[in-house]
């Protein structure tokens, strides 16, 4: 499971460090593509295989759906780790993630997130004034209980 938050470089060739706790759960390397929110996804080999094989179910008829495997499917490198541990991010992913200098990544559970650092704290800031949230999630029925 990816956890945590990690404030890296990525040098003027556009490779970032990937934090090792994330690459020894992807030592094979990972999929990188577009996240719904400005940032870039990555997954773990076998996941990704999974959300390919979702994209390649639904109907070609749809040109929403036939978008939609656009947008993922053609916006997504397969990377590996070189001896540093580092991805090398294409130009055209960090240009539409807007990552220049320095990234945050953000573990979100079955992946990580990659972020610029700006487009990140626009994302938050809001969540961050909002005060008390317990209304808010009480709807998403997150519980440490187990099986319910």
């Amino acid at each position: 499971m990816f956890y945590g938050r990690f404030e890296h470089n990525i040098d003027p060739k556009g490779r970032m460090t990937v934090p090792a706790a994330y690459r020894d759960q992807t030592p094979s390397g990972v999929f990188v593509t577009l996240g719904l929110d400005g940032n870039l996804m990555a997954y773990a080999k076998e996941k990704y295989g999974l959300i390919a094989d979702s994209l390649n179910a639904i109907t070609i008829t749809d040109p929403d759906s036939r978008a939609l495997r656009r947008r993922i499917l053609g916006n997504t490198a397969d990377l590996t780790f070189d001896s540093a541990g580092r991805i090398l991010i294409p130009a055209y992913l960090r240009k539409y993630a807007k990552i220049e200098n320095e990234v945050t990544i953000v573990g979100v559970g079955d992946s990580f997130e990659i972020w610029s650092p700006e487009l990140l704290q626009a994302k938050e800031g809001p969540l961050e004034e909002a005060g008390d949230d317990g209304d808010r999630w009480l709807a998403f029925d997150i519980t440490t209980r187990g099986n319910k």
